[in-house]
């Protein structure tokens, strides 16, 4: 699965908006799920995922709450 595809589900599971402390977990617990690849930057990985598909980038299915403000939330299904 794709990294933006776990932070949709896990920001799913957050209700649909979440600060990235509370996502980075469920982040790693679905891939953990799995048995995926994490690496020691999964983090930035997060990061990414949201910020490469809000803004009309990628998917286009994230936005930033406030930017700045680290939280995000599900912008459009997938």
């Amino acid at each position: 699965m794709k990294w933006y595809q776990d932070v949709y589900n896990a920001l799913a599971l957050l209700n649909g908006k979440a600060h990235l402390s509370k996502i980075y977990p469920e982040v790693y617990k679905l891939r953990k799920s799995r048995n995926d690849t994490l690496g020691d930057n999964y983090e930035e990985w997060v990061r990414n995922a949201l910020q490469q598909n809000s803004r009309g980038k990628g998917h286009d299915c994230f936005e930033p709450v406030k930017l700045g403000s680290g939280v995000w939330k599900i912008k459009k299904k997938l």
